[in-house]
Formats: structure tokens, C-alpha cells, sequence
């Protein structure tokens, strides 16, 4: 590239051109740039999105579910929390995936309808369960049904809401508490590194797949993730066949996948008074992904 070429590209950038200009006569070099900002004055940030829950009384830290890349888990994920966090407190599971991409579209034992906010309920035993009734712009999220004082939210993002979270960087866990989801695969891991990056702290990995991690994935992963399996950051949520086919119903989360569920929903919330007389022993079940080699 020529010099001319790369300033025309800079001052493009600070004026906001992006899409329109196919040729660089389309670009007006000399007034591109409005006279109050100096030539090297660097371009403003993006507002950080709307988040829909602002605002909203969640009665406590707001958990949030994210894929990692497509096809990671999430709901299923953001299921199994929600019942691990449910046997000692209120808990209101919000999907904004578009409804016609729910993971949750049959998730419910028994269906409430539509509340005319926007949402149509559903309860899964104990867990409340609301989900988008209607599409909706991106960029519009509407805020959750309100919860109890006590309650909790989990929020099963969906890609609209996590596209939005991640053209924030360093956002996730200002506003809630993230679990992001990845299956134990090269591509998988390496797209996950990119999620990571938008997070600022240490969120907790859902690693669904083996417990054993094969050598390919774990020279696939970036440093953000070594670091996290590094401190026992990472769960194991195993893969159950009958769900991969039949996708979440209202019957119970396999054994397995409801344990893992549990030891995630140790790390996110502190655990508060059971309400049954025999509380889950969720840390006794705890299975974190390459605990071997940590050990070793």
C-alpha cells in the first residue's frame, strides 16, 4: 500500500466509512475528518449494548450462559445450573434466543402461555421457565419478567444477545456472572479463545466431552482457556446420546449431566440455605476437565 493509501484508510476509519466506499476517489480526504477533532485524536468506543436485565430485581448475581461457538451446548448447560441452583433458592431460567431457535422450545413440563409481555412461561418442576413469544430486532432485547426478591436469574443468551455482549469487550462479567460452554474439540477451543476475550475476570468453562482432553485440543487451546483448566476453572459436562437426538424435553437431565450441572452452579453462586432436609452434595460430584494432569 502507498502512503496516500493508508491515510485514506485512517481517516475513512475516524470518519465512520466502512461499507459505502468501494474506491478511494469516494472518500473526501480533506473533510472526512470534522474540523473539532484533531488529527490524531483516536476514534470514539462504541456505547456498550442495553443489557435487558439493568434494572430489572433479580434478587441477586445474574447468571449467564454462553456458547462458546455454534452447536456448544448452552442450554442444556444453562438447564442443568439453573436445577443445581433451584434446590436452594427461586430461579428463573430466561432464554433470548429468537423462538424459532429455542433449546428450550419443549424444555417445560407444563406450559403457561403467553403473559402478554413478550414472554410465555412454563415450569420445570421447581425451575420457572420463560422464553421469547415473538421475534424480535437485534439489538432489542426486552427486559426479563420480574422474579421474586430472593429470586435468581439465568439467562440461556442465545447468539443475538451474545453477538451483542461480545461487540463489548471486556463486558461479560461486569454484568453477570458467565459459564461459557465448549465441546472438547480443535475447532471448538480455538473459537472459544475469541469468546474469552470479550470476558474480563475468570469466568468457568462447561467442557462438554471426555474427561481426558486429547493432545491435539489442548495444543489447539489459547491462553486464556490453558490458564483456566490451569486453575481448575473447568468443568466436565459429559455427552449424553439421548439428548444430542432428542434434544431437552420436560423429562429430567441425565444423572450425570444433572451432577455436573450442580458442581457449575457451586462455582457461580455461593450456595444458600437448602429447602429440602437433605441437601446436594454438588462438591463431592465436581469433575473438572484435566484434574489428572493437574494432580500429576
Amino acid at each position: 500500500m502507498t502512503v496516500a493509501a493508508m491515510r485514506a484508510a485512517v481517516v475513512a476509519i475516524r470518519a465512520g466509512i466502512f461499507d459505502d466506499a468501494s474506491d478511494l476517489s469516494d472518500i473526501d480526504l480533506a473533510g472526512a475528518v470534522p474540523a473539532s477533532h484533531s488529527a490524531l485524536a483516536p476514534p470514539q468506543r462504541p456505547d456498550r449494548p442495553r443489557l435487558p436485565w439493568a434494572g430489572t430485581n433479580a434478587g441477586g448475581p445474574v447468571v449467564l450462559a454462553v456458547a462458546g461457538h455454534a452447536g456448544a451446548g448452552a442450554s442444556t448447560v444453562a438447564v442443568a445450573v439453573a436445577e443445581g441452583l433451584v434446590e436452594s433458592r427461586r430461579v428463573q431460567l430466561v432464554d433470548y434466543a429468537q423462538p424459532t431457535r429455542s433449546g428450550l422450545a419443549a424444555a417445560s413440563t407444563i406450559e403457561l402461555g403467553d403473559d402478554g409481555t413478550g414472554w410465555r412461561r412454563g415450569r420445570r418442576d421447581r425451575l420457572d421457565v420463560v422464553r421469547l413469544a415473538r421475534p424480535f430486532a437485534d439489538g432489542e432485547f426486552p427486559p426479563p419478567p420480574q422474579t421474586d426478591a430472593d429470586g435468581l436469574l439465568v439467562v440461556d443468551a442465545g447468539w443475538p444477545l451474545t453477538q451483542a455482549l461480545l461487540d463489548a469487550p471486556g463486558s461479560l462479567l461486569r454484568v453477570a456472572i458467565a459459564v461459557v460452554v465448549t465441546r472438547v474439540t480443535v475447532p471448538a477451543v480455538r473459537q472459544t479463545e475469541h469468546v474469552l476475550a470479550a470476558v474480563d475476570g475468570e469466568p468457568v468453562i462447561a467442557a462438554v466431552g471426555p474427561a481426558r482432553w486429547p493432545r491435539a485440543v489442548v495444543g489447539s487451546c489459547g491462553p486464556r482457556l490453558l490458564r483456566l483448566r490451569s486453575r481448575g476453572r473447568v468443568v466436565r459436562v459429559p455427552v449424553d446420546r439421548r439428548l444430542e437426538i432428542a434434544g431437552l424435553t420436560g423429562d429430567r437431565l441425565p444423572k450425570p449431566v444433572a451432577a455436573a450441572g450442580r458442581s457449575l452452579a457451586a462455582f457461580l453462586v455461593p450456595a444458600g440455605p437448602p429447602q429440602s432436609p437433605t441437601p446436594h452434595r454438588g462438591g463431592a460430584e465436581r469433575s473438572w476437565t484435566g484434574s489428572a494432569e493437574q494432580r500429576r
